[in-house]
């Protein structure tokens, strides 16, 4: 029961902030940034089933779907499902730790999250979603170039020793406070990646998700797509699941 009349007084109150927004245009980024917070507030729990297709010279070279589950306050599992060499790997995340698990040899390892490139952290892009896991965001000063009707336009430069990359553009949709796209530079304003977010869709009546994203190089060529096959938010997901079993190979 409590966690309904939370979960219902975070949709009051992002309905409430989202009228007051399209009645009047918002005026700074901090103000935009806020409501794109507000709009995950609601989550719980998120149980998906992803497809991830990896592009090469507009084909595609490699296709993986994943099973992955989010639980509050900061507890990730992402296992793989295929394909057959990489189905039954699993990670799973709390806090900073993180334990991956390698199918094939029976084996856990454990990882400091704070020690890892972020080439090695694709995934942690999902918890984002995690009310104890620092927003990347945090890391850069945001300043609104434009606004209309439809779409808020920001930049963020780093502001912190901790920011990934130099600078941040993103567009943000005005109605669901969404991101329509992001593009990344590092710390020479070199173009590293543009992230396209689309099929925007309302879940459970309470946030508003993205069921597809796609990446694209410098020249415009796609390189990656994320789908959500399924999605499914408080569900009720066990804590239990998001525990590693151990194995007498345990390093």
């Amino acid at each position: 029961m409590q966690q309904v009349i939370q979960i219902g007084a975070v949709a009051g109150c992002l309905a409430a902030l989202s009228i007051a927004a399209l009645a009047q245009p918002l005026e700074t980024a901090t103000e935009v940034l806020d409501l794109m917070r507000a709009n995950t507030q609601a989550i719980e729990d998120l149980d998906a089933t992803l497809t991830v297709e990896a592009y090469k010279d507009g084909e595609i070279g490699l296709t993986q779907q994943i099973h992955l589950g989010l639980l509050q306050p900061d507890r990730m599992r992402q296992e793989y499902l295929a394909p057959d060499y990489l189905a039954g790997n699993m990670t799973l995340v709390t806090g900073e730790l993180m334990w991956i698990y390698i199918a094939a040899i029976d084996m856990w390892y454990e990882k400091d999250l704070s020690e890892l490139s972020t080439a090695e952290q694709p995934w942690l892009i999902f918890r984002q979603f995690l009310r104890d896991v620092q927003d990347e965001l945090d890391d850069y000063a945001f300043e609104l170039l434009s606004a209309d009707s439809d779409e808020y336009c920001l930049q963020g430069t780093a502001s912190t020793d901790d920011a990934v990359y130099g600078r941040i553009e993103l567009w943000v949709d005005a109605l669901t406070f969404v991101p329509n796209k992001r593009i990344l530079y590092d710390v020479d304003d070199n173009f590293l990646v543009e992230l396209r977010i689309l099929e925007v869709e309302q879940l459970a009546g309470v946030i508003y998700l993205a069921r597809t994203m796609e990446t694209y190089d410098e020249v415009g060529e796609l390189q990656s797509v994320i789908h959500y096959d399924s999605v499914a938010i408080n569900s009720g997901l066990e804590p239990g699941l998001f525990e590693r079993i151990e194995e007498a190979g345990d390093e």
